[in-house]
């Protein structure tokens, strides 16, 4: 079942830890304008003792000065757009959340670095698609009772996307692969796994073209 649901005290711990990751860049990236300052002062002189007229020691010194600037104003907006979308997301106090009790799936294995991808039905005659590179399976996943929660900034980038697995581990009841997996993934009829979709019908429905072969 997809709904909205509030963060969770977990939820907001994690992002207060990419908020103070992302102040750590900024500090990181402020020492490294500093010496790179310094860097070009001294490579600025050189040049202009060596260049009586001057203008090489002014280029130089104003080259690896602005390389200094361009990469500590990029640390800046990142941090900046960091804190908003951190503060908007709490803000809102609101994820999307898709709880799944199924033990009947299917798995579409990694072709190109996409990440696995998987059709799983629900009961009320509907289906779960979703998948990338946050979905490897793993010791507890994919399991047959599990929660994914999705949270989006304030330019509906993805902040927070985690697996809360209490149930036991299943295997698929297919395993699709290869060129099949890309011509599914492409086709237009195909739930949308990247955002979390649910559709109503069965897993059949959408890969009729392959299971009738």
């Amino acid at each position: 079942m997809k709904q909205q649901r509030e963060l969770q005290i977990k939820e907001l711990k994690k992002l207060d830890r990419q908020l103070k990751q992302s102040d750590k860049n900024y500090k990181r990236a402020k020492r490294v304008f500093l010496i790179w300052t310094l860097i070009a002062v001294a490579l600025g002189t050189l040049a202009l003792i060596k260049d009586s007229g001057g203008t090489a020691g002014i280029i130089t010194f104003t080259a690896l000065v602005g390389i200094g600037i361009w990469i500590f104003n990029d640390a800046h907006i990142k941090q900046q757009r960091t804190r908003e979308s951190i503060s908007f997301l709490k803000s809102k106090n609101l994820l999307t959340s898709v709880v799944v009790h199924s033990d009947k799936f299917y798995q579409l294995k990694e072709v190109n670095d996409e990440g696995e991808h998987y059709l799983f039905q629900l009961d009320n005659n509907s289906v779960f698609s979703f998948g990338g590179q946050d979905f490897y399976p793993r010791k507890k996943f994919p399991s047959d009772r599990f929660e994914i929660v999705e949270g989006r900034g304030i330019n509906d980038e993805i902040l927070l996307l985690e697996i809360y697995s209490s149930g036991n581990k299943v295997q698929p009841a297919r395993v699709i692969s290869g060129q099949e997996k890309l011509d599914l993934l492409a086709n237009p009829n195909y739930p949308d796994p990247d955002k979390l979709t649910v559709v109503e019908g069965r897993i059949e429905d959408f890969v009729q073209q392959d299971t009738n072969k």
